[in-house]
């Protein structure tokens, strides 16, 4: 008897659609990482860009030499500028970098650990790929890895909530932080925040799904082993051959 399919030819068991899911949730953890990092370098470049112009400005003015009362005065503010685009440029944060150094690892840890020895993964073609290093299935194993992708997953949200609160102290009041960008760490914390915090949704996802077929399974297997037993055939005297001895409590005493 063949497997019912769950969608045509491309999956054909639940086991195949929790590797799909999975094969999915790697692809665009991979994808968002790499978008967090292009972003992040451009932010980079951007304000480098600023503080070179600024920088250059300010070169250019003090080399004009002395001026009138007001052009000493603008020359003070383009200083000024060109100091604060140069901070908002440098100032970085070594425990946001180590927050996304971490959270990559756990990701790729994750995402290794689940296609080779617990879920499997997907090829191009959609045909379901075992686990190579786990040849039956194990709830134990099973339950380990879903425990561990609900702590990934909140450990995501808490960074998300964290980071999106992310922010740098100096001697501006809100007032004074209209008229310029926000410092180049705080932008990098917020694309941070809103990687983290779609990566939550999606592991929360696959979570749910898979604790949902692992149910699914263990009630299927608990119905096929009542089936099997209720199915199993009475064995009655008739049922023997003719040759074979019959053993009466008379005899069995004797003996």
């Amino acid at each position: 008897m063949t497997t019912p399919s769950l969608c045509g030819s491309f999956l054909s068991s639940k086991q195949s659609l929790v590797a799909f899911v999975w094969t999915a949730t790697t692809i665009l953890t991979l994808m968002a990482f790499v978008m967090a990092i292009i972003m992040t370098v451009q932010i980079n470049m951007q304000y480098q860009h600023l503080a070179s112009i600024y920088a250059m400005d300010d070169d250019y003015n003090n080399q004009e030499g002395e001026g009138e009362e007001e052009e000493e005065h603008g020359s003070q503010d383009r200083n000024k500028d060109s100091l604060l685009y140069s901070l908002m440029a440098t100032t970085s944060s070594r425990s946001m970098t180590f927050v996304a150094v971490y959270t990559m690892a756990l990701a790729v840890v994750l995402n290794l650990y689940g296609s080779t020895a617990i879920v499997g993964f997907t090829s191009l073609r959609g045909d379901y790929i075992a686990p190579c290093f786990s040849s039956e299935h194990n709830s134990m194993k099973v339950g380990i890895f879903g425990g561990a992708i609900v702590i990934f997953a909140n450990l995501l949200l808490l960074c998300a909530v964290v980071l999106g609160e992310f922010r740098v102290e100096d001697y501006r009041d809100d007032k004074e932080r209209e008229d310029y960008a926000p410092y180049a760490v705080e932008r990098i914390a917020t694309v941070l925040a809103v990687t983290c915090m779609f990566l939550s949704v999606l592991y929360t996802t696959f979570a749910v799904l898979l604790f949902l077929t692992h149910a699914s399974e263990e009630d299927d297997s608990i119905d096929l082993e009542e089936t099997e037993y209720h199915s199993k055939p009475l064995v009655t005297i008739s049922d023997r051959t003719p040759g074979e001895a019959f053993l009466t409590m008379d005899e069995s005493r004797s003996s």
